[in-house]
């Protein structure tokens, strides 16, 4: 047997050569939900000092001049919300071919489906250059 790399090997009989290569995990079956996993009133309140910490922590790795968040319009999100079935919104991170990151706004059924048929929300304005003043959450 000769050892290519980590990764791979190949080895060979008297008439056959075969490769050796690491066979990913299977993967579990993918089923629906049929009983609801949200009501919409899930509780996602956060304090002023832990927003703040959280998105420091992003600007700290993010480096200069990435962008800090974005802004989605009333009409757009409350064209996603009112929507039938829609109990609330998943967000998809996403990249514009330029590299720049934007996000994917999508509504969800109580059952976790993404209502992938109806409306998405897509290119926030970005910040920067859209940003509020100097706040706790950008600065």
């Amino acid at each position: 047997m000769e050892t290519v790399n980590a990764t791979f090997s190949i080895r060979t009989d008297s008439q056959n050569m075969f490769i050796d290569v690491p066979v990913a995990p299977m993967q579990p079956d993918v089923r629906e939900r049929t009983r609801p996993v949200f009501t919409g009133l899930e509780d996602h309140t956060i304090a002023i000092e832990d927003a703040s910490e959280l998105t420091r922590n992003y600007r700290k790795s993010a480096g200069k001049g990435a962008i800090k968040g974005g802004f989605f319009g009333r009409a757009a999100l409350e064209q996603v919300l009112s929507q039938e079935g829609v109990v609330g919104i998943r967000y998809y991170y996403a990249q514009e071919n330029n590299g720049r990151p934007v996000l994917i706004l999508v509504g969800v059924d109580e059952n976790g489906k993404d209502m992938i048929d109806g409306f998405l929300c897509e290119r926030a304005l970005p910040c920067p250059p859209f940003c509020s003043p100097w706040n706790p959450l950008n600065s």
